[in-house]
């Protein structure tokens, strides 16, 4: 069953934690969850693994008496997707408002900020060629 419901924090956290084709168990997933400060009962971390499974972005397979998880074939756009919404979402969807707020931040050093004038220059240049 495929559902289109948005992630939640916890379901965020834990897709986060699959990349490749790597398998994880619920016991795997917790211990990971932990290690990070986020202490969870077996059953909440199964919960959540079930879940992202049921929304497609999980692909579970048995192996003994418990389950596997996998990063699905549908992951990387399921991520996309949210990475896109938030930009949307905090941005406008406006191209130049995630180079403005990272201008506004004010954690580029001086010299990053002539690196970045310098590509913009070059940019210009080639646009008026």
């Amino acid at each position: 069953m495929t559902r289109s419901h948005p992630f939640g924090p916890l379901e965020l956290k834990i897709l986060g934690m699959f990349s490749g084709d790597e398998a994880l168990g619920a016991t795997e997933v917790q211990a990971l969850l932990e290690a990070g400060g986020d202490s969870l009962a077996y059953t909440t971390v199964m919960t959540v693994l079930v879940r992202l499974a049921e929304k497609g972005a999980l692909a579970r397979q048995r192996e003994g008496k418990r389950y596997l998880y996998r990063a699905s074939r549908r992951a990387a756009k399921l991520k996309v997707g949210f990475l896109s919404k938030v930009q949307e979402s905090l941005f406008s969807n406006a191209r130049l408002k995630p180079l403005a707020a990272l201008l506004d931040a004010d954690e580029l050093s001086a010299d990053e900020l002539r690196a970045l004038r310098k590509l913009v220059d070059a940019k210009l240049k080639a646009h008026n060629s």
